[in-house]
C-alpha cells in the first residue's frame, strides 16, 4: 500500500501517512511548539524546547535502569586491594572517584587482581590527590571481574568512588 491517505473523496484533503504493513497507515505528525494559539515549526534554527531534570537516584546503562552505588577507598597495602567485588554477568563502571594519598605513591585502577589496567599509574606526592567524574563513565571492568586499586608502595590512600553495574 502506498503512503498518504485522502481524508475526503475526490480531490479532497490528503494527510501524510506511512504504510507500516498489513494495510496499516500511521499518520505522520510534524511537531510544533509555542504559546496557546501559535505553532512554531521545529527545525535546527528553532529546536523543540526540552526541560530535563537530572535524576540522581537512577540512570541507564545499555538501556537498563541502574542505581549509582558508592564505595570508600581506604587502603595502605602495597599491591592490589579489591574495591568492588565481581558480580556475575555484569561490569562495574566508575563514574566518579576522589583520591588523597598520605605519601609518595603511584595508584592505578585495574580490572581484577593483577588484571588489565583501567588507568595509567597516577603518581602522587605526599598529600597529593585527584578527582574525576563523568556521567557516562570514566572506565569499567571486564564482565565478572572485580574493580581493584593497585598501590606501588604501602602508603595510605583514601577517598571514594561512585559506580554503576550492568
Amino acid at each position: 500500500m502506498s503512503d498518504n491517505v485522502q481524508v475526503t473523496a475526490g480531490a479532497g484533503t490528503t494527510i501524510a501517512t506511512d504504510d507500516i504493513g498489513s494495510g496499516v497507515q500511521v499518520q505522520r505528525v510534524k511537531p510544533v511548539w509555542g504559546a496557546d494559539g501559535t505553532g512554531t515549526d521545529t527545525q535546527i534554527a528553532q529546536p523543540l524546547p526540552v526541560q530535563a531534570t537530572p535524576e540522581s537516584s537512577q540512570m541507564t546503562m545499555g538501556g537498563t535502569v541502574v542505581t549509582p552505588q558508592f564505595a570508600v577507598i581506604n587502603t595502605s597495602a602495597s599491591g592490589d586491594t579489591t574495591l568492588v567485588s565481581a558480580v556475575s554477568a555484569k561490569v562495574t563502571r566508575v563514574i566518579a572517584y576522589t583520591l588523597v594519598c598520605d605519601g609518595v605513591v603511584a595508584v592505578k585502577f585495574t580490572s581484577g587482581a593483577a588484571g588489565t589496567a583501567l588507568t595509567g599509574a597516577m603518581s602522587f606526592a605526599a598529600n597529593g590527590g585527584a578527582a574525576s567524574a563523568c556521567d557516562r563513565g570514566l572506565f569499567q571492568t571486564a564482565t565478572n571481574t572485580a574493580l581493584v586499586i593497585n598501590l606501588s608502595s604501602a602508603v595510605g590512600v583514601r577517598g571514594h568512588i561512585t559506580y554503576i553495574q550492568g
